[in-house]
Parts: structure tokens; C-alpha cells; sequence
């Protein structure tokens, strides 16, 4: 049964045969499973008031345990410049979320954690999301979904050169 991304690299496969309609489909495919597992994300999101960049903070601190994390690893680990990450804890300091206290070996630096409450919220927050994840994959076979994974991890090793991003 033709698919709604099928019908995509068929348009481009008449107008514009010349093109590869393998790069096409996959990079189609790879949009298209973003924008449907953006959609359940984005919809739990709203029901705590957070923006993506605010949950991707939280998650990226929670799975720091105690560990105080520099705002330059913060950045680089999330791919945020520094100027949005300030402005995301900002608003996550304002919201009782995280603490920005000084670093004890450089005082001109923060080091960032969670509070209490913003460890609550966050765990809350990602259990939900992945919760949401979860029930629309469900809908898929699990060993094709395995399958699949592994298969974009080999996609994902071959085109990012930056070590410890796989």
C-alpha cells in the first residue's frame, strides 16, 4: 500500500529523474518519523508549560545525577548556542527548575543542576514523553523497530565526524 512519502519520491521520481530517489525517500522517511514523533512529544510539552529546548535542559540534567554541569557542556551536549541556553535557564531558574551557583574552581563560571522540584518535573516530564513515544511505536512491529535502529545508527556513525556523538 503506497505511503504519503511513496507518493512524494514518485512526484520527484516524474519531474526530476535525475535525482536519486533512494536520498529522496530516506531523508523523506527520516522527516516524516521526526514530525510524528515530534507531535506526541510537543503535545505532553504543553501540559507542563515547557518549550523543547527547556525539557531537552532538564532531560540532559537529570541523566548528570549530582554532578554540577558548565553551561559550555550544556551547550555543546544539546547543540544550542550559549546566548539561547542562557535565555532557556533563565526561564528555568525563574520556574524554581534549576540552580545557577557558582563554580568553586573558576568564580567567574556557573555550574547548573536541578532543584528538587526541577528533578520532580523532569523526571515527571520525560517519563510522560517517552510514555507517549512508546504507545505511537507500539503501533509498529517491535523487531522492525529494533531493525531499523540499528540500521540509522550505521546511517548516523558514517555521516557525524564529531567523536562521541554515536
Amino acid at each position: 500500500m503506497p505511503d504519503q512519502v511513496a507518493e512524494v519520491v514518485r512526484w520527484w521520481a516524474r519531474e526530476a529523474p535525475e535525482l536519486p530517489a533512494a536520498t529522496i525517500e530516506f531523508t523523506k522517511r527520516v522527516a516524516r518519523m521526526h514530525a510524528l514523533t515530534d507531535r506526541v512529544t510537543v503535545a505532553v510539552l504543553a501540559r507542563f508549560d515547557l518549550s523543547r529546548a527547556e525539557y531537552d535542559v532538564l532531560g540532559t540534567l537529570v541523566t548528570a545525577g549530582d554532578v554540577r554541569v558548565k553551561p559550555s557542556e550544556l551547550s555543546s551536549r544539546l547543540l544550542l548556542t550559549t546566548g539561547g541556553l542562557s535565555n532557556v535557564l533563565r526561564s528555568l531558574e525563574r520556574r524554581g527548575h534549576v540552580d545557577r551557583s557558582p563554580d568553586s574552581a573558576d568564580g567567574r563560571s556557573r555550574r547548573i543542576s536541578l532543584t528538587p522540584e526541577g528533578a520532580d518535573v523532569a523526571r515527571r516530564v520525560v517519563g510522560e514523553v517517552v510514555a507517549a513515544q512508546h504507545e505511537l511505536l507500539s503501533k509498529a512491529d517491535p523487531t522492525r523497530i529494533g531493525a531499523v535502529s540499528e540500521a540509522l545508527t550505521t546511517v548516523l556513525n558514517a555521516l557525524d565526524p564529531r567523536p562521541g556523538s554515536r
